[in-house]
């Protein structure tokens, strides 16, 4: 291969890397926190129970299920009732219920409401201590492709758009090494640029199958909107044409179409505390799904209220298995008036759906084991790092030019500082996060809003910080910042809730430990950052100058450089030079 074409693909390397590096920064490690998203929404919400080894039986909570919906002000009014059962699946810890009314004129979706029952009573949560509100991991999750603060059709497609910036970085950084692999088992310490690009190197194989998966398979997420002819082409313009591709895509979520000739009135929902199946149908058709999933399969299921044109349906969920692609994730009944219950039948499903749920079910690693998430975690973890070391390699190699024209450009300065604000930024926008979550007001109803906000004004802080502060004290300090924000967290969680790592090491919850003992981790892992930033630092201001020709070049530099520039630019020498203390 000519060396031409690796020096271009070096280039385009670099620049697809730096232009949306510190959005994919924000994108990989928010979108990390989606495999335990989880247990942080458990973490977030300590009034909730801890898992528990024995729940209760699916016949009693169906009981309380119906009881409570059928008697709620608005459910009993609803068109749709959820019911997601207590059971051992990663995320069912409680009953939870929810439920959608009718559409109002002039609007596409009704309201939505839910709640959380304690098994023991059959009643909410509520009383002196209600679980509070927050937006919790999946408001992290959601952050990782929508943003926040800019509309929903921006976000996805601003987050797209450096997606596919991020697999051309990693396809042309694969061309441009020739020796990657052997690269990957080369780490030169205390070499300055060579150990921030071998650093980069190994961070960027060691996990680059994965990489290339939560790449790509994050594109088809969204594929319609990307490509937003691609469905027109086939089956036309327009709302109608539109619905007919989801209904061939996707056939279970859509009920068997009545023709209306022109004097039918519309179809109207019949409010399902009128016609709802009581509980000895749902656990007949739960004893049903069992024979086609196996025992105890059944994770929640959904009740869609008849029509004067058609009957009820309620469909079974089945839990996530270890299966990447579930072949059937759900089953269908027909319940009639008079209670007789029909198996609806379902059509596989079509090629293209299969692919695509593949793809999808890598990236989100719903099929996943314990062990297997865990991996998920640290190799996004890795990922992170690998986007942070390439953001400031790109600031390392061209510092000589910098420091031998004697002033640094505003282009070099501004990355310099960008990367301070997103890179120590962000981490201590996500401890804020969690700081948020234990100080403000339980009662107070934006809580879930004003969370968000503590993370993106945290952001904002180390990036005005970065321009405050000269560069190398900025890092020194935000990390040194970071370290004891995330340390103190697990004190913080002690004194407010008793959810704290010895009661919930007793209670043998491990998911709401682990999130604590991740805290410690991160905690450790940014003070290591700071003490060898500071050691760096140090070691440099303390070398001697060996010869005369040396001093008079540092006192002219001394004359003509400010003093926040000369700190800044011993700063990044300290990055590349060995320790010499």
């Amino acid at each position: 291969m000519k060396e031409g074409f690796r020096q271009c693909m070096a280039w385009l390397h670099t620049w697809t890397g730096l232009v949306v590096g510190w959005i994919l920064f924000f994108v990989f490690l928010t979108g990390t926190t989606g495999y335990v998203k989880d247990e942080i929404n458990r973490w977030m919400q300590p009034e909730r129970p801890m898992q528990q080894a024995n729940y209760a039986p699916t016949s009693q909570q169906l009981t309380q299920a119906l009881t409570f919906l059928s008697q709620h002000d608005d459910a009993k009014h609803a068109e749709r009732w959820g019911i997601n059962l207590q059971n051992a699946e990663r995320g069912h810890e409680s009953l939870e219920l929810n439920w959608s009314l009718p559409a109002k004129e002039g609007e596409a979706y009704g309201a939505y409401g839910q709640a959380t029952l304690d098994t023991t009573t059959g009643q909410p949560y509520a009383g002196a201590h209600p679980p509070r509100a927050t937006g919790g991991g999946q408001a992290l999750f959601t952050l990782h492709y929508t943003l926040h603060y800019i509309p929903y059709d921006w976000g996805i497609r601003i987050v797209g758009i450096c997606t596919m910036f991020m697999f051309v970085a990693l396809i042309s950084g694969i061309i441009t090494h020739k020796k990657i692999f052997k690269d990957f088992f080369t780490f030169r310490s205390g070499k300055g640029q060579r150990s921030w690009l071998d650093a980069h190197n190994v961070l960027g194989v060691i996990a680059l199958p994965f990489y290339l998966m939560v790449t790509y398979s994050g594109l088809i997420f969204f594929l319609n909107a990307y490509m937003p002819l691609g469905v027109p082409s086939v089956y036309g313009f327009g709302a109608e044409n539109e619905q007919r591709y989801y209904q061939d895509v996707y056939p279970e979520y859509y009920p068997d179409q009545v023709k209306l000739n022109e004097n039918q009135a519309p179809a109207k929902s019949i409010a399902l505390s009128t016609l709802a199946p009581t509980q000895a149908t749902l656990t007949r058709l739960i004893a049903q799904t069992d024979q086609y999933w196996g025992q105890d399969q059944v994770s929640g299921l959904t009740i869609y209220s008849a029509t004067q044109y058609s009957p009820m349906r309620v469909n079974m969920q089945r839990q996530h298995g270890h299966e990447i692609t579930r072949p059937n994730s759900t089953l269908e009944y027909i319940v009639h008036a008079d209670g007789s219950t029909a198996f609806k039948d379902k059509p596989p499903k079509p090629v293209a759906r299969v692919v695509a749920d593949t793809f999808v079910g890598l990236h989100v690693g719903y099929y996943a084991s314990a062990l297997i998430r865990w991996m998920y975690v640290i190799t996004g973890l890795i990922g992170t790092a690998m986007i942070a070391t390439g953001l400031v390699l790109w600031t390392v190699k061209r510092r000589p030019k910098q420091l031998k024209a004697s002033k640094m450009s505003f282009a070099h300065g501004l990355v310099e500082r960008l990367n301070i604000g997103m890179i120590t930024g962000l981490p201590l926008g996500l401890a804020m996060y969690f700081w948020a979550n234990r100080l403000l007001p339980v009662t107070l109803e934006t809580r879930a809003g004003w969370e968000m906000h503590a993370l993106f004004l945290s952001i904002l802080f180390a990036w005005i910080y970065a321009y405050l502060r000269p560069i190398p004290r900025a890092w020194f300090e935000l990390l040194s910042l970071i370290a004891v924000a995330y340390l103190l967290l697990p004190i913080l969680n002690a004194l407010t809730t008793d959810r704290h790592l010895w009661a919930t090491a007793q209670a043998g919850d491990w998911g709401l430990f682990s999130i604590d003992l991740g805290f410690i981790l991160f905690g450790f892992i940014f003070a290591g950052c700071s003490y060898f930033v500071w050691r760096k630092r140090h070691s440099i201001l303390q070398s001697p100058v060996t010869s005369k020709k040396q001093k008079s070049a540092s006192m002219t530099t001394q004359q003509t450089i400010p003093e926040s520039t000369i700190l800044e630019s011993t700063m990044h020498n300290t990055l590349s030079n060995e320790d010499r203390s």
